[in-house]
């Protein structure tokens, strides 16, 4: 079982570093798409990839260019390395990934979600990923300026014995 747990865990981390080195190949400086003719800049304020606990991987924006006027959305790779099972809300209303910006991205709130959605709890045991698209239906992010802006984003779970917990992370994107 020890075996099959360490398998798990590698075969996580293996497929979260590909996903960043697609993704973000430096961490730090502009980051190639798949596709050549695309240029993304994200720069993370927070580089603490892996440690002894929850991680925020992979942040970025849906879509990937955004420019004035657009709505987005943030997606995040969520890695469990804790030693403890974490569960968290994740439905057509709810998400636990929530952001707030330094600049050109005004937050709307609207009409939420009436009761009797369905609700998924998410589960990731210790090794696991998932990802996470924020925000919950109702809240929008709009782009209404132009140039580097600063986006902090909270990922809301609870640990296996109920307790809330968060962590928090920030990058930087371009609006064009």
């Amino acid at each position: 079982m020890n075996h099959e747990v360490n398998d798990k865990t590698l075969f996580a981390i293996i497929a979260v570093a590909i996903s960043i080195f697609t993704v973000c190949p430096f961490l730090g400086g502009g980051a190639k798409a798949l596709s050549p003719t695309l240029v993304i800049n994200v720069l993370y304020h927070d580089v603490s990839f892996v440690n002894s606990r929850v991680s925020l991987l992979a942040l970025q924006t849906q879509p990937l260019v955004v420019h004035i006027g657009n709505i987005l959305k943030i997606h995040a790779i969520i890695l469990n390395n804790s030693p403890a099972t974490i569960s968290f809300i994740s439905g057509p209303c709810d998400s636990p990934l929530s952001s707030s910006f330094d600049k050109n991205v005004v937050v709307k709130q609207g009409v939420h979600c009436f009761l009797g959605a369905a609700v998924h709890m998410v589960k990731l045991r210790q090794g696991e990923t998932g990802q996470v698209i924020g925000p919950s239906l109702g809240t929008t992010y709009q782009a209404v300026g132009p140039g580097m802006t600063v986006a902090t984003v909270t990922f809301r779970y609870q640990s296996d014995n109920g307790a809330s917990a968060s962590i928090t992370k920030s990058f930087e994107f371009n609006i064009k």
